[in-house]
């Protein structure tokens, strides 16, 4: 009994031990921060956040959320989601799946992309953030410029489209059209939260449609291919093995993906480019 009393009583005492052990780690800090406040000219007021750190400080929050929500700019401002999806199906129609790879047309998609924005992004560049990184405009009036180009951009490719009528539709759910204020009589007089998302209706669209019109090649070569193994007898043979190299030497012969990003480049219209 004596040995399991010996025993017992050191984890006692180190039982007891531990609430004044995390008293004094959690009192360290205080102290440190009454000392540094004790010999700090100003007393208390020495601790205090100046204006200017703290403007810096909220600049500073607002940049990396902007930087946050460049992928959605990405896909609401730019012909990026026409000109992947339209690589996409094209794959597809192909009869290759897996080549090229998603990293490869992404790329491409990006590239052919940063291609048609150049022109507008020099214009921001020039009008909006030299200004403001100069201190010769504030911050509200930047993006009043910035944002005229691009809004432009994206009016130009719905009436080049012929899908106007995207801009009613969705404007007739937007707070401006139940506010009570006047109609808009133009199509630039939209605001930019309706433009946006018509936009990117618009694009859909398009791309689904010049999906349509590359499939068709390719869906002749696959009849044709059938239609000759079933007159042979070849039965047992899959007409997709025989048909995509068919489609894979008829597209190269015919430079096929010079011939779709020219076409992809030309069906958007930059004004001032």
């Amino acid at each position: 009994m004596r040995n399991l009393a010996s025993l017992r009583s050191p984890r006692i005492a180190v039982l007891a031990l531990l609430p004044a052990l995390l008293l004094i780690v959690l009192a360290a800090p205080c102290q440190a921060q009454e000392k540094a406040t004790a010999t700090a000219p100003g007393g208390a007021n020495a601790t205090l956040i100046e204006p200017g750190d703290a403007m810096r400080t909220v600049q500073s929050v607002v940049l990396f959320g902007l930087v946050s929500l460049a992928p959605v700019a990405l896909l609401m401002i730019t012909p990026f989601v026409r000109i992947n999806i339209v690589l996409v199906l094209l794959r597809q129609a192909l009869g290759s799946p897996q080549v090229p790879g998603n990293q490869v047309l992404m790329a491409l998609s990006l590239l052919l992309s940063a291609l048609v924005m150049r022109p507008v992004g020099e214009r921001v560049y020039h009008d909006a953030v030299e200004p403001y990184m100069a201190g010769k405009a504030n911050a509200m009036d930047s993006w009043n410029v910035g944002a005229k180009p691009i809004k432009t951009f994206m009016v130009e490719q719905i009436l080049r489209t012929n899908h106007q009528d995207y801009l009613w539709s969705i404007y007739q759910h937007s707070a401006e059209s139940k506010a009570g204020l006047a109609d808009p009589e133009e199509p630039d007089q939209f605001p930019l939260g309706v433009v946006a998302p018509a936009f990117i209706l618009s694009e859909l669209t398009t791309a689904l449609m010049i999906g349509f019109y590359l499939y068709l090649p390719f869906l002749i070569i696959d009849l044709v291919v059938s239609s000759v193994l079933a007159a042979m007898g070849l039965f047992m043979l899959p007409p997709t093995l025989v048909a995509m190299p068919v489609k894979l030497i008829v597209f190269v012969l015919i430079d096929g993906w010079l011939l779709v990003a020219e076409m992809l480049l030309s069906g958007f219209s930059v004004s001032g480019a």
